[in-house]
């Protein structure tokens, strides 16, 4: 491992049972040194730009989540650090995962100022992944540069169609939801491609850089509630707008947005829409298509186009509360298992073997069904 960091992961024990099914992890992060990045970038200028001035990832959030940790930063490494295929086979050994999608770990870059540079770096992490791990036969998702919706269209026609190339990965923000129109042709190619689009929070986009997150001060309303409400904001803006209704092979993931708030979610857009349709028809895609209506009821886009990792998981305690929370969460169409290694708040496989709100059907949709019917693999 990359890293000297005392491994958390190593008090953690998983259940016999689970080395036994197949487990997709659908956000396992690795981290390349910034030095052997840079050398990925293709243009001299960039990489002259990024090398002398900034560096890769430079700018700083205001403090970081990890920051009342004894290690400090080593928060996000609590796991150790993976920079190589042999260092993700090693630490998935312990967890008995069978498939981690790996991605590059920058999640940091959208808050970056300059786009050219942003699209170096983007450039540079996908061949760095393509190298170190699709090359290695380890199932990889490109990064797609939300910031320059033309460049990730070239990025997908580039490296989408690359082996172990098992999906897109960009992430999600209130600033501007992946409902815009600007980000059809990505999506065209996304579908084309039979990639699936993954949305990760972004340090870019905490309410840090707000007013509103001037006054949050502690890492429970940071990371903990404004994630997910990031995510509900994103995914009720992409089915209202009919997103899904023009592309409707689109599969989209969200990581790291939790998962609980799908009922509320779910019943208040069926709720509000089924008051109030008649402004989607002046909605632009469907007012450019003639359309009054959503071709659905805003639950079936949930259960047919979105679904969400489950780290972190946070289950009810007690096992009725956690079958219903499942139930009117559509878990078995919408869950899907990831373990957000290395950090310190990763959540190995051990709650679909300890709690019995998981009967087999719902365990083997989580743990891989749901992954493998939308991955390409």
């Amino acid at each position: 491992m990359g890293s000297s960091t005392e491994q958390l992961g190593s008090s953690i024990e998983v259940p016999e049972q689970a080395f036994e099914d197949r487990i997709i992890d659908l956000d396992f992060h690795v981290n390349p040194l910034e030095d052997e990045l840079l050398s990925y970038v293709d243009d001299s200028l960039v990489r002259d730009k990024l090398t002398t001035e900034f560096g890769p990832t430079p700018l700083k959030g205001k403090w970081d989540a990890a920051y009342g940790i004894k290690e400090g930063n080593e928060g996000l490494f609590t796991q150790g650090r993976a920079e190589y295929a042999e260092d993700v086979e090693e630490a998935c050994e312990k967890f008995a995962i069978d498939d981690p999608i790996v991605n590059p770990g920058i999640n940091n870059l959208p808050l970056q100022h300059h786009p050219v540079l942003k699209n170096g770096v983007c450039q540079a992490a996908n061949d760095y992944m393509l190298d170190n791990f699709a090359d290695e036969g380890m199932y990889t998702s490109m990064m797609l540069p939300k910031w320059d919706p033309e460049y990730a269209v070239d990025e997908v026609e580039r490296v989408g169609s690359e082996d172990n190339i098992a999906a897109a990965y960009s992430w999600f923000d209130p600033k501007v939801p992946w409902g815009s129109e600007q980000f059809d042709p990505v999506f065209e190619t996304l579908v084309e491609h039979d990639l699936p689009l993954l949305l990760h929070g972004s340090l870019a986009y905490w309410p840090q850089h707000s007013y509103v997150g001037d006054e949050m001060l502690t890492w429970t309303e940071v990371l903990g509630l404004d994630w997910p409400i990031h995510g509900m904001v994103n995914v009720a803006n992409m089915i209202m707008r009919g997103v899904f209704d023009r592309f409707p092979d689109l599969n989209v993931v969200l990581q790291e947005a939790g998962h609980w708030w799908i009922p509320f979610l779910r019943y208040r857009m069926d709720e509000f829409y089924e008051m109030h349709p008649e402004d989607v028809k002046i909605t632009p895609r469907k007012f450019a298509a003639d359309e009054q209506y959503l071709e659905q009821s805003p639950t079936e886009y949930l259960r047919d186009n979105i679904y969400v990792c489950t780290q972190p998981f946070a289950l009810p305690r007690k096992a009725g509360e956690a079958e219903s929370m499942l139930n009117l969460s559509l878990a078995d169409d919408m869950f899907i298992y990831s373990s957000d290694w290395p950090h310190q708040t990763l959540d190995p496989p051990t709650w679909f073997y300890t709690s019995r709100a998981f009967d087999e059907d719902t365990r083997q949709s989580i743990l891989h069904e749901n992954a493998e019917e939308i991955l390409r693999l």
